[in-house]
């Protein structure tokens, strides 16, 4: 894999400030909708959720994949970043700003453990945010805790659909037993935190 670290961390870089953007469209409505009072705690909301349920999702991926012997680095996807830009303006986010490579392992389960790990991650995060969502549930604070989990669980659960490209093919050919186990969970953690719900107007 001819990739180097200088490499993966402009990537990374540049798929964090351009995601951090994007959520901050998307938590206003879109460009059109943009509130110049909200616009700071937006943006931080938006960095925190990236850095949380992208950043931390792609580097567990890496970790898993380095620990089991494999040459992996995050590369960036640029149609991906673009994507996301431009459906943010729009109120809306189709966010595949890229995805760690690895070269080294072809097995099935090395690969099912590599995808776990992302959306593994973004359950813990979200459910960790929930938590102290409802324990402090006021103001500012509150309204970054919520988009913080919410966006992360559903994240997860995006992520597990056992559809290729997506995490949870990987994870279903390893081990259909935990992956509807885990997929399961994502779905219930989505239900309690009110997205699924909202998502389909119940």
């Amino acid at each position: 894999m001819m990739y180097s670290r200088f490499n993966e961390q402009n990537d990374i870089f540049i798929a964090v400030v351009v995601l951090t953007i994007a959520f901050t469209l998307l938590l206003n409505g879109g460009l059109f909708r943009i509130n110049p009072s909200s616009l700071p705690i937006y943006a931080i909301t938006a960095f925190a959720v990236t850095v949380t349920a992208f950043l931390l999702h792609e580097l567990a991926h890496r970790t898993v994949a380095r620990r089991l012997g494999a040459v992996a680095y995050f590369k960036l996807w640029k149609m991906g970043i673009l994507l996301a830009l431009l459906t943010s303006l729009f109120g809306f986010i189709f966010a595949a700003p890229g995805a760690v490579e690895f070269a080294g392992l072809y097995d099935n389960k090395s690969e099912g453990k590599i995808a776990l790990a992302g959306p593994l991650t973004n359950i813990v995060l979200g459910g960790i945010f929930y938590i102290i969502y409802l324990l402090f549930n006021t103001g500012v604070a509150g309204f970054m805790l919520y988009y913080i989990a919410i966006l992360n669980l559903w994240f997860a659960l995006f992520n597990l659909l056992p559809m290729p490209p997506l995490d949870g093919s990987k994870v279903f050919y390893w081990n259909s037993k935990i992956f509807a186990g885990i997929f399961v969970f994502a779905i219930i953690l989505n239900v309690v935190d009110g997205f699924i719900p909202s998502f389909f107007g119940i």
